[in-house]
């Protein structure tokens, strides 16, 4: 993206220049620089050294320069422009993405923030494994790693959603680098024999292809935490920084000491991800597990959550919200630091039509993890939607896709709550049309992929494919919530009026009233508001 809007004003990175309704703003250039890069970094914590790095490359400065910056930058932009930029104690500086748009070229698949100058950065790539049927154990290490990793304030660790999406590709590592922008790139493999596990690791230079340090494991399986540890401090000693104690107290508060609890929450990770029924319930009863044999694994118990409030929203399962809303609670109590808990309970306010408690769990959510893709699609598809706050929605949805490259989700939301006519609407479509292909050719028996790319393929107008898409959807999984919510979309776009309202109706027999609220606002049913029978379909249960 070239130009960028936020708070009465624009930013066109090309020509160097700040507008606002009455003209150009004048800034000096090195607060330009540094507005730029904010705008260029949105949602993402960015430390002080990072900023100065960025802004004075090679040149010691004071932190008054830094904070004269962010002065002049807030006196350029105004009232208007009050918490765009805010301060994080003890952590550096953050832009609003929820108040930045862009304006003009769609750009597919952002790229992760580019390298600092005297900042080691590292992708941790997914790790080999000696059987496909073992992948969620190998992901989750790697992904472990990665969350080390990302603690240290003097490392820039890629986001595993980044470094997955190379997974099954056939690429040398200086191009996944290039692609990354990283330097370092972590490569492994793990076998596992019975109790025990062999986990080879290396760090390469990813320019120059020169091996680092590499690394054999071969331990009892009880030993896989301390396995990530050794591996972790490598790593870091590598690129010549280390761990803050806080920063390995985290690490060790967010895990279990129980291993066979470890491994059931690392098969409930991979499954949940589906979003199916099936995948729900089986990753519900593996999260169950892992909170049975650890009662104090406190993701074990947001992972629940997560999986109690999709089953009954989406899939109409009858699960009482106040039933759901004590583990969630548990989860925030066990470990206060864990974003995972507050987005949990956020989802779990919401099922309790506590709207206001539930947003500020998710900003908290936010607070501690800006990067969070779970946080910025929840709070988008839950509290956000039903708020019908679409301009919010779109631009925490714009987050999600950006953090997570396979998400196909998000862009359909996108391309469905736009504005009519805005030229970005057949790109977003597109993307998801993209993504979703690619996720239903790993997963046909997946419906999800197929009805999200059937909608999006009727807001490009290509009515056939749409319905073969919806009709391959329907096949696999004709009573998914979502499918059919879908059904009812992509008919009502094509002026279906009997077909929309068939699966409307289907539909709202199964979910809770606040989801029934939330169909009723949906853009995707603007051509069939007005028929009586919509409001009547979803009228207010308790009417």
């Amino acid at each position: 993206m070239a130009v960028f809007e936020f708070a009465g004003h624009t930013l066109d990175l090309n020509q160097g220049r700040l507008r606002n309704a009455a003209g150009d703003v004048a800034l000096r250039p090195k607060s330009l620089s540094l507005l730029t890069y904010f705008v260029r970094n949105p949602g993402r914590v960015i430390a002080k050294d990072e900023l100065v790095q960025a802004v004075w490359p090679d040149t010691f400065v004071s932190d008054d320069s830094l904070s004269q910056c962010l002065k002049d930058i807030r006196n350029a932009l105004g009232a208007e422009a009050e918490g765009l930029i805010r301060t994080i104690p003890r952590r550096g500086y953050v832009l609003d993405e929820e108040r930045l748009h862009t304006i003009g070229q769609h750009e597919e698949a952002p790229l992760p923030p580019a390298d600092q100058p005297n900042k080691p950065s590292i992708a941790v790539l997914p790790f080999e494994t000696a059987g496909s049927d073992r992948d969620w154990f190998s992901d989750g290490i790697a992904e472990d790693i990665t969350t080390a990793l990302a603690r240290s304030r003097r490392l820039r660790v890629v986001s595993k959603n980044y470094s997955f999406a190379f997974k099954g590709r056939s690429m040398r590592g200086n191009e996944i680098a290039r692609e990354l922008r990283v330097r370092h790139l972590l490569e492994g493999s793990v076998r596992l024999v019975g109790q025990r596990v062999r986990i080879s690791t290396r760090l390469i230079e990813a320019q120059t292809g020169d091996l680092l340090w590499a690394e054999r494991f071969d331990r009892d399986m009880a030993d896989i935490f301390a396995i990530q540890d050794e591996i972790t401090d490598a790593v870091v000693h590598q690129l010549e920084t280390e761990l803050l104690a806080e920063e390995k107290a985290a690490i060790r508060q967010a895990r279990t000491a129980n291993i066979e609890a470890y491994h059931y929450e690392l098969r409930g990770r991979q499954l949940i991800s589906a979003l199916t029924k099936f995948n729900l319930l089986l990753a519900r009863r593996m999260f169950a597990k892992a909170a049975e044999l650890d009662p104090s694994y406190a993701r074990a118990h947001a992972s629940m959550v997560i999986c109690d409030c999709y089953l009954r929203d989406w899939h109409g399962d009858a699960v009482p919200a106040d039933v759901i809303l004590p583990i969630a609670e548990k989860a925030l109590d066990l470990d206060p630091s864990l974003p995972e808990a507050y987005i949990a309970y956020g989802f779990a306010l919401f099922g309790n039509e506590r709207y206001d408690e539930a947003e500020r769990a998710y900003r908290q959510a936010l607070a501690l993890d800006p990067n969070s893709y779970e946080a910025n699609f929840f709070f988008a598809s839950t509290i956000v939607r039903f708020r019908n706050d679409r301009k919010r929605m779109v631009s925490l949805f714009r987050v999600a896709a950006r953090l997570r490259p396979d998400d196909y989700v998000s862009p359909m939301m996108i391309a469905g709550f736009l504005p009519k006519g805005d030229p970005e609407r057949p790109d977003w479509a597109r993307l998801c049309v993209e993504r979703a292909e690619r996720a239903a050719r790993l997963h046909p028996e997946d419906a999800s992929p197929m009805h999200r790319a059937a909608f999006a393929f009727a807001h490009l107008g290509e009515k056939d494919k749409a319905h073969a898409w919806l009709a391959r959807a329907l096949a696999i999984d004709p009573d998914d919530f979502i499918a059919q919510v879908n059904a009812a979309g992509i008919h009502a776009l094509f002026g279906e009026v009997e077909e929309a309202l068939h699966y409307v109706a289907q539909a709202a027999r199964k979910v809770p009233q606040n989801t029934i609220d939330m169909l009723r606002n949906d853009a995707d049913f603007d051509a069939i508001r007005d028929d009586p029978r919509f409001s009547e379909i979803l009228r207010p249960r308790d009417s």
